[in-house]
């Protein structure tokens, strides 16, 4: 129980500086035999990874498993750190500087990587300190700058050994250093030594009494200097109160290796077998990532079947060996794949709602996904639309032609016939052309006589005049209605109901007085509106009211409301919405047509 005999008091600070986020990291483990204290400077871009945190987290995690200060050990750690950044970095390479210190409470072991730092201070003096892994480190050595000048150098972050790299390039590992009471061990990121210089530190520690106190002293030390950019600064302090003094140590010495030979033995086997292991585990994860990015190629080009192959592959490598975030990923990225391969199938079917429903349904789904796929989603929502816009078409020339219309009926043949051979529609571009023939050939037969003709254009004027006296009647009760909705306070009903009776005296060839008059209703229930709700409340009543009108087979009045929805949500830059009450708009312009 060395921790029991021995007393080590720390404390740390960790700021941002002048920048918005601190990308420095300390942490640390008492056990009862040994203590772990690391601190990390993260020098990548990454926004979303703290690669300080990630590397601290895992010397932290392995040092707690199996606690130790041997030289290998120390090493091995490190490794581990390093693997751990490199496997977890995604977008942006992680990096990251870091100094680990192991104490058995009686001598201290230290490693750095990068530029950041170790200082020891006996008696008030700064007796041993680490040296940055930096060109300029190296240009000092050689006597090329002076020590002065290392914290302004141009190259003190030009680093040639840090965490994250491909290989990790021979950390500096020190010897063991016997402490005493009174030592003050100090950890400390860029932020603060390039800064406050080492006679700055040695004066703080004269008049601080405890390791709060040296930290406070420092930071109030650095702050005050009013520097117009600070960088993350982090400074740990630990205070050496007590020793551990080892009884007989020789003696047990001998007991221990004799205790742990056999240990060794399985321990050698245990790690070759597990060495082994990981090897095959880096493989197959090396693996797992050529799968993604072969999966990323197949969907650029279009093969969404090899896509969900290659997506299937790595996603069961990442179940194999519980690669969590791997897994969830890959998952969500296979199953979004699948959905598109559903709704290409119901493509292929001549199933276009199903499929415009699937393929709607990856676009809602995309930005969760990354976006996989999104370009190849678009391509065939246009294909799909355009498949529905051909049947459309088709079913109008087919509508036309029963009521022998033939020249709607071929003008709608027409354009199912162009825009089905726009899109390499080749079986509904041979029906469009086999009903067009028909039309000729009925056209060939010979036209109307022009009696026959001249009282139907009668007949259909009088239909007109009493189409026109019925809409007018329309147009009225439409007029009534919207009082009674102003008189209400209901402002959107009343608008819709006299923008349609605009709509049918307009189509009725009434006079512009009445109009006018009905423009004039019509701005003060925008100017209504206006008051009461926001555009984009607006629309959505709009929207809202609309669906209610389309659900009660009111599609005239649905119409109307989609319509004035869609233009505030276009006119706000509202695409989505605008594209969603879009679809409602034309669902309802079908129904009016059928019905």
């Amino acid at each position: 129980m060395r921790k029991l005999n021995s007393k080590f008091k720390t404390n740390f600070i960790s700021e941002p500086g002048t920048f918005l986020q601190n990308k420095d990291y300390f942490g640390y483990v008492e056990l009862d035999d040994f203590a772990c204290y690391v601190i990390a400077d993260g020098i990548d871009d990454a926004l979303e990874m703290e690669s300080a945190q990630i590397a601290v987290a895992s010397i932290i995690r392995n040092f707690t498993e199996k606690p130790s200060m041997n030289r290998r050990y120390m090493k091995k750690i490190l490794d581990k750190a390093n693997e751990e950044l490199i496997m977890q970095s995604r977008e942006v390479r992680l990096k990251a500087s870091l100094t680990v210190v192991i104490t058995n409470y009686n001598k201290i072991r230290y490693a750095t990587i990068g530029n950041t730092r170790f200082y020891l201070f006996r008696a008030g003096f700064l007796r041993h300190k680490s040296e940055d892994q930096s060109v300029t480190s190296i240009l000092s050595q050689e006597e090329d700058i002076s020590l002065d000048k290392i914290s302004k150098h141009s190259e003190r972050n030009n680093l040639y050994c840090y965490l994250g790299q491909n290989k990790l390039n021979n950390p500096y590992i020190s010897k063991k250093l016997k402490l005493i009471d009174g030592d003050i061990i100090a950890l400390s990121t860029r932020g603060l030594w390039e800064n406050v210089d080492e006679q700055e530190f040695t004066d703080a520690i004269d008049g601080a009494k405890d390791p709060k106190e040296l930290t406070d002293n420092i930071e109030d030390m650095l702050l005050s200097k009013q520097l117009d950019t600070i960088e993350n600064y982090t400074l740990v302090a630990t205070y050496v109160d007590k020793v551990y003094i080892e009884p007989n140590k020789k003696a047990w010495i001998k007991k221990a290796i004799i205790a742990a030979i056999p240990i060794l033995i399985v321990l050698i086997i245990g790690l070759v077998i597990w060495n082994i292991n990981r090897h095959k585990k880096i493989d197959n994860i090396e693996l797992m990532n050529n799968h993604k990015v072969n999966a990323a190629e197949y969907v650029e080009n279009g093969n969404i079947t090899k896509a969900s192959e290659e997506y299937k592959l790595a996603l069961d490598i990442a179940n194999k060996y519980k690669l969590k975030k791997d897994k969830e990923k890959l998952d969500s990225w296979h199953k979004h794949i699948e959905l598109i391969l559903d709704a290409d199938g119901k493509l292929k079917e001549k199933k276009y709602e199903e499929a415009l429903e699937k393929y709607l349904t990856a676009m809602d789904k995309s930005n969760k996904v990354d976006n996989v796929a999104e370009k190849y989603v678009l391509q065939k929502l246009e294909v799909t639309r355009n498949s529905i816009k051909v049947m459309d078409y088709m079913n109008l020339g087919d509508k036309s032609l029963e009521a022998g219309n033939l020249v709607d009926a071929e003008a709608a043949y027409k354009q199912a016939k162009n825009l089905a051979t726009d899109y390499y529609l080749n079986d509904e571009r041979k029906e469009a052309v086999e009903r067009l023939e028909k039309i000729y050939a009925q056209k060939a037969e010979g036209e109307k006589d022009a009696k026959d003709k001249a009282e139907k254009e009668k007949k259909e004027e009088e239909d007109k005049k009493k189409e026109n006296l019925a809409k007018e009647d329309k147009a009225v009760e439409h007029i009534k209605k919207g009082d009674i909705s102003y008189s209400t306070g209901d402002y959107i009903s009343a608008k819709m109901y006299y923008i349609m009776a605009k709509q049918v005296y307009k189509e009725a060839g009434s006079s512009e007085v009445i109009a006018k008059d009905l423009e004039a209703k019509i701005q003060l229930m925008d100017k209504k509106i206006s008051e009461s709700s926001s555009k984009r409340a607006k629309a959505d009543r709009y929207e809202k009211d609309g669906d209610e009108k389309y659900i009660k087979e009111e599609y005239s009045a649905a119409k109307v409301l989609y319509q004035l929805a869609k233009d505030i949500y276009e006119s706000e830059g509202m695409t989505e919405e605008g594209r969603k009450v879009q679809e409602k708009l034309q669902a309802a312009e079908r129904a009016m047509a059928k019905s």
